[in-house]
């Protein structure tokens, strides 16, 4: 909040005189750097992928204004069509990521935490004909994936 502190400060220099748009620019600047109620927050993890395969996969963390949470995972698939591809498993908390491995190039290993509430978790997908597999393990505390991307 030191800009904010700042910028305040830098009000009583604007004259009078001065275009009602120069302070309506300024608190544009000072709202975009602080922040505003209900911006959302996120990171993404590594993206993994099979050498074989078409598909890719990694995991998604976002923190709503609203004080909403959400880590998923995600797989993005290659195909004539473009790009297909959906959620695989999610979770309404960012305190953890989720661990992703290929085991081959249609079997993908989803690592989530013991204890979380999965707000839906898939056992497979099937994009452009292209049948993909899940498997869950438990995501131990001394995977690096353990505690999230960084937000």
């Amino acid at each position: 909040m030191k800009i904010a502190a700042a910028t305040i400060a830098l009000v009583p220099a604007l004259r009078l005189g001065r275009s009602i748009r120069t302070l309506t620019l300024l608190i544009a600047i000072v709202a975009s750097v602080a922040g505003c109620p209900g911006e959302s927050v996120s990171c993404k993890g590594p993206v993994v992928s099979h050498p074989n395969g078409i598909c890719s996969a990694y995991y998604y963390q976002s923190s709503y204004g609203n004080d909403e949470e959400v880590t998923q995972a995600l797989v993005s698939c290659e195909s004539r069509a473009g790009n297909l591809g959906g959620g695989v498993v999610s979770f309404p908390t960012k305190a953890h990521g989720i661990g992703l491995r290929w085991i081959d190039e249609s079997t993908l290993e989803v690592a989530v935490p013991d204890g979380v509430d999965l707000e839906h978790g898939l056992l497979g997908s099937t994009y452009n004909g292209h049948a993909l597999r899940y498997v869950y393990k438990s995501l131990q505390p001394n995977e690096p994936e353990y505690e999230g991307c960084g937000i």
